[in-house]
């Protein structure tokens, strides 16, 4: 396990908080992050950015190409382990095993001088996120993921567009895992919000800006997704599991934004083949 390129890293600590960026770059690997010692952290950001308010937590879960930005708290002279510690896959004991589900391996050592620099304590308001009216929504999609090769029943086609959506607007996209794999979803040049999981609210973890979201075995997810303000009608953008093999294999689409009325433009046909 490298952390940085490093293998079996440390992190010298002169502050008595500090701020960690996180982020999953393995191809499939599911980390469920935490200390050693269980002791809670402000979890303050996610892909797109800070949260509105920091949520106290102890785990933070990350699917391949998740970000997330904490600030813990250390005692002068100590020495703490962050630790990936077994996660939730969705999956029996079985099918567990082999996934990593049962998987507990130290990542990297953070050591606090004998004297720390005093901190200030994180605010409880961090910023204020712009808010997407549901009433106002252009349109909804339905996107099912499929076995380790399929979005919708179909495999990536470069000369294919899967959808246009028109610029500056708001759209639901409704995503579902049809497979008895673990997944994520991954989209190219926008952040949404997830408004529900499961048909219920979204947990605090997911509260913030997203691009990357983790949906096990037969997981839903409603999210809204603030299309950008630049059209291009022949320039797609795309949406894709992030485990590297599901996505090499075919599991990806893509989308164009275009200006209201102005129709998607043509690609030359270059058939994905895995």
């Amino acid at each position: 396990m490298l952390v940085n390129g490093t293998h079996d890293p440390h992190l010298s600590i002169r502050h008595q908080r500090v701020r960690l960026r996180l982020l999953n770059a393995s191809t499939a690997r599911v980390y469920n992050l935490g200390f050693a010692d269980d002791r809670p952290f402000d979890l303050i950001g996610t892909d797109g950015g800070l949260l509105e308010h920091p949520h106290q937590t102890a785990r933070v879960p990350l699917s391949p190409g998740e970000r997330a930005e904490i600030v813990a708290a250390f005692r002068p002279g100590e020495r703490v382990v962050l630790r990936s510690f077994p996660p939730d896959l969705g999956l029996d004991g079985f099918q567990g095993r082999f996934a990593g589900a049962d998987d507990s391996f130290d990542l990297l050592q953070l050591r606090a001088s004998a004297t720390l620099t005093t901190s200030p304590p994180v605010p409880d308001r961090l910023v204020r996120h712009q808010q997407l009216d549901q009433a106002e929504v252009a349109t909804t999609r339905r996107l099912e993921l499929n076995g380790s090769s399929r979005i919708n029943d179909r495999r990536m086609d470069l000369g294919r567009i899967d959808h246009a959506g028109t610029v500056d607007t708001t759209e639901v996209w409704e995503v579902a895992n049809r497979s008895g794999n673990p997944h994520n979803f991954h989209v190219h040049g926008v952040q949404f919000k997830v408004s529900e999981q499961d048909g219920a609210g979204p947990p605090l973890a997911l509260a913030g800006w997203k691009d990357t979201v983790f949906l096990p075995p037969g997981a839903s997810l409603r999210l809204l997704v603030q299309l950008p303000g630049y059209s291009d009608p022949a320039m797609p953008y795309m949406f894709h599991c992030h485990l590297l093999e599901h996505e090499d294999n075919g599991m990806m689409g893509q989308f164009v934004v275009v200006q209201p009325g102005q129709p998607p433009g043509r690609l030359p046909s270059r058939e994905h083949r895995g």
